[in-house]
């Protein structure tokens, strides 16, 4: 890893570890972020001086005090979504956050919504490693038919029958709003991004082969990517909070995702949606974890491609042309590398474990899904709902979106 990589990955490490107010340049980062994503007339109506102060006071508290954060989220609510009060998205939040609400599908969730004004909106807990298609079964053809399939109606203790729910009432990617945390920070933290394509850029450019990143430009990108995630975490939930209480305006189904690693999200999903909503945690395991891996590697270094190739000569300099709107969808998804995989995978079964059985304290009167990924190196994936008697259930074939 380069000096400057390794000094930069530490120190952000060491800030956010330790709970520290954000640096000088790093408020300046986030500030810059925004300003490039604020048209001129509507950013000379912004007090980036009082979102300065306010970005010092609250961004750097731990986002698992979800009373905190939310009540910490309305302090930015006038700077991130400033034209809330003429009905979210205005003008100025669909310019912004272009990527988080489009491929995040929030106008199909809420053409979706006004067609079924007699059934509840769900909040969605998916959950499961990185690298194996959780996001892209979301928006599979038959990935209704699985969810039917795999279905557990939440534990009762009294005589309640059990919830009839039509198939085409049930949360898919296509009916929903999804709220991915990578499209957020990308956007939130842009400039960020573009420092770490920059920084990635002079590795390749110093190395033997420049066109294919080597293990040791994958891991340094990687470990200056995940300390940006967790630097800036609690901004990007802060946000988030803000992104779902809109949707519940609506009310629109919302999905979340998460590695599932504790249950601090089981948490969040309770605590930021009201009973109205039903809840329903969903996860995800394979057959094979190497595919995985090879997944979340190709992924990472076509990443590392895309965005060093957006990088000019000047373009840390002001002024410059870089693209901002493809460094933000340049990101392609979280920080883990494949080498902590394994860690993932094995906390993640262990908590699901214990939701499961009711011994986490968590999601009692929740709906439960599980489905099971068939990873293969010769033919196409497949997924299978594992049914609430534990047998399994038809074979579906991923289909290219």
């Amino acid at each position: 890893m380069s000096g400057d990589m390794q000094k930069r990955t530490q120190d952000m490490e060491k800030r956010a570890k330790a709970g520290e107010p954000l640096t000088g340049d790093e408020l300046d980062d986030v500030i810059e972020s925004l300003q490039y994503l604020t048209p001129k007339e509507a950013s000379t109506e912004m007090d980036w001086e009082e979102l300065r102060k306010v970005l010092q006071d609250i961004a750097h508290i731990s986002h698992k005090d979800w009373a905190v954060t939310t009540q910490n989220s309305q302090k930015l609510l006038p700077f991130l979504i400033p034209d809330e009060k003429d009905g979210f998205p205005g003008p100025l939040s669909q310019s912004r956050y272009s990527r988080i609400l489009t491929e995040g599908n929030w106008d199909g969730a809420v053409e979706h919504a006004s067609t079924v004004s007699s059934s509840a909106p769900w909040a969605v807990l998916v959950t499961g490693v990185n690298g194996i298609r959780k996001t892209t079964s979301l928006y599979q053809p038959w990935f209704d038919s699985v969810l039917e399939e795999a279905l557990v109606q939440p534990a009762s203790g009294d005589d309640k029958k059990e919830e009839e729910i039509a198939k085409k009432d049930l949360p898919t990617g296509k009916n929903s709003f999804f709220r991915q945390l990578d499209h957020m920070i990308a956007t939130l933290c842009n400039k960020d991004f573009a420092t770490l394509y920059s920084m990635a850029l002079k590795q390749l450019e110093a190395s033997e082969n420049p066109e294919e990143p080597s293990s040791e430009i994958i891991q340094a990108y990687s470990n200056l990517k995940a300390a940006i995630f967790t630097r800036y975490r609690t901004l990007s939930e802060l946000f988030g909070v803000l992104l779902l209480q809109q949707a519940q305006k609506k009310p629109i189904n919302c999905l979340m995702e998460t590695s599932g690693r504790d249950v601090a999200m089981f948490n969040y999903v309770d605590f930021v949606f009201p009973a109205t909503y039903r809840k329903l945690a969903l996860h995800f395991k394979i057959n094979d974890l190497s595919h995985a891996q090879s997944s979340v590697d190709r992924r990472m270094v076509h990443e590392i491609q895309s965005g060093t190739q957006l990088i000019q000569p000047d373009s840390d300099k002001k002024g410059s042309s870089i693209d901002i709107g493809k460094i933000i969808k340049a990101n392609e998804g979280g920080p883990y590398g494949s080498e902590v995989l394994p860690g993932v995978q094995a906390a993640s079964s262990k908590v699901w474990g214990t939701v499961v059985d009711g011994s986490a304290g968590v999601g009692h009167d929740w709906f439960t899904a599980t489905i099971q990924i068939n990873a293969h190196a010769t033919k196409p994936w497949t997924a299978q709902a594992i049914k609430p008697d534990g047998s399994v259930g038809k074979e579906f074939t991923f289909e290219r979106r």
